[in-house]
């Protein structure tokens, strides 16, 4: 009998730990250069790019200041719903966000597939230079995020 309740105490509390507070997809998913190298060389290739562009553009700027957007970015390389997340000040803001609007994603390769990808990129300016490429995962819709962080010292 006390065999009984003890399997049945066991049986009990282990049902909580079976189970899980977010679903697997928004908990964020591990993309690295060796087990997905399609998707990034495209982001490497895309980050490059928008690195070119802010180095490239003439402005007013102190260390320490950065902007993120968010956008989608559709198979044809269209950008749509850009809005910014992070604000530095308004020139700023409007200049990375004319940035990335300036820099026409590439068409998806082959062996992507998705539709649509969405982005946050961080455009800023600090002592070092980085590209620094994450993705994870939206708990707001269960997408995945790709994010871009780009940072230069010129």
């Amino acid at each position: 009998m006390k065999k009984l309740i003890l399997i049945l105490l066991l049986l009990l509390f282990q049902i909580p730990v079976f189970s899980e507070e977010f679903p697997p997809t928004g908990a964020g998913i591990e993309v690295t250069k060796e087990t997905n190298p399609i998707y990034w060389g495209y982001f490497e290739d895309y980050g490059k790019a928008l690195k070119q562009a802010l180095e490239a553009e003439k402005m007013f700027r102190l260390r320490g200041w950065g902007s993120n957007c968010e956008y989608i970015v559709t198979r044809n390389g269209e950008i749509k719903g850009i809005k910014t997340n992070i604000y530095q000040n308004d020139y700023f803001d409007e200049k990375v966000k004319n940035i990335i609007l300036s820099v026409k994603p590439l068409p998806f390769r082959d062996g992507m597939n998705m539709d649509e990808m969405r982005f946050s990129v961080y455009l800023g300016y600090e002592r070092y230079n980085e590209i620094d490429i994450s993705v994870g995962g939206s708990f707001i819709d269960n997408k995945e995020i790709f994010s871009l962080m780009i940072i230069t010292n010129k």
